[in-house]
């Protein structure tokens, strides 16, 4: 695993996919900026990784995702209009980057091209449909990694009805995850569904480079796998209240928590 980190600096969030269940209106708004209450959903997505620690964020775009950026810059002329500060300056304390990622071969190859802003630090990859209150899914993976130092993934718990919508981790002793079963139709290993946050170390950037040729199988879960067949991969059952704001119903249910709970 080469030299101990005890705190991670970087994430990667993915905002990439054609957000098919949100047409028509996914052909102008990118779903990341769908609304939860008065913010974007990916607005929360980035608080809850700088409230973990996270200074450094990298943010990838498929097409038409133009005003993400937008959202993060500083607005100047709103600001002075409505005399509010906070709008002379940028949407979040991280430092933000961007890079375009137009048609990736997968979700893999997406995180690839990630590579070099990584470098040799370990990083979340965190994915824009997961929304997380009552807790802060990124701390509990950072945690999680400082004591462990291995790669480690957010689980939640579902209903057995529910195991063929998710990749379900095999769930071994003390948190040892002993694979991921990809949308098992029947006997899934466990109730743990793998959601939405991630924390790697830059090894797993040679498990993706060895699957190039192979473009259909570049996916996470294959090598999530690899990690978890050589002893190396981790899960962490999240005690925050999660959503899936990638499809409407769990947009509107989130919208639904916010305002209740406000």
């Amino acid at each position: 695993m080469g030299k101990k980190h005890t705190k991670v600096n970087k994430a990667i969030l993915v905002c990439g996919g054609y957000a098919t269940r949100f047409l028509p209106i996914s052909k102008a708004v990118p779903k990341e900026m769908l609304p939860i209450g008065n913010k974007p959903v990916i607005h929360y997505i980035v608080e809850e990784l700088t409230e973990a620690g996270i200074t450094d964020i990298l943010i990838l775009l498929g097409r038409r995702k133009e005003s993400i950026p937008n959202y993060f810059d500083a607005n100047f002329e709103l600001g002075t209009v409505t005399g509010d500060k906070n709008l002379l300056t940028s949407a979040s304390s991280a430092n933000i980057t961007f890079k375009r990622v137009p048609m990736p071969q997968g979700s893999a190859d997406a995180i690839l091209h990630a590579k070099s802003f990584v470098g040799d630090e370990p990083f979340i990859i965190a994915y824009g449909d997961d929304v997380f209150f009552e807790g802060n899914a990124t701390s509990e993976l950072t945690k999680d990694f400082a004591k462990h130092q291995k790669p480690v993934i957010t689980t939640f718990k579902v209903l057995p009805r529910h195991t063929h919508s998710y990749g379900i981790v095999d769930a071994g002793y003390k948190g040892r995850a002993k694979g991921i079963v990809e949308k098992p139709q029947s006997n899934p290993p466990s109730l743990q569904a793998a959601v939405g946050r991630y924390l790697m170390t830059p090894e797993i950037f040679k498990h993706i480079e060895n699957e190039f040729g192979n473009p259909e199988q570049i996916c996470m879960t294959k090598q999530f796998n690899k990690l978890a067949s050589a002893g190396d991969l981790r899960y962490v059952q999240t005690n925050a209240r999660r959503f899936d704001t990638g499809n409407p119903r769990g947009l509107y249910l989130a919208n639904k928590y916010y305002f209740e709970k406000g």
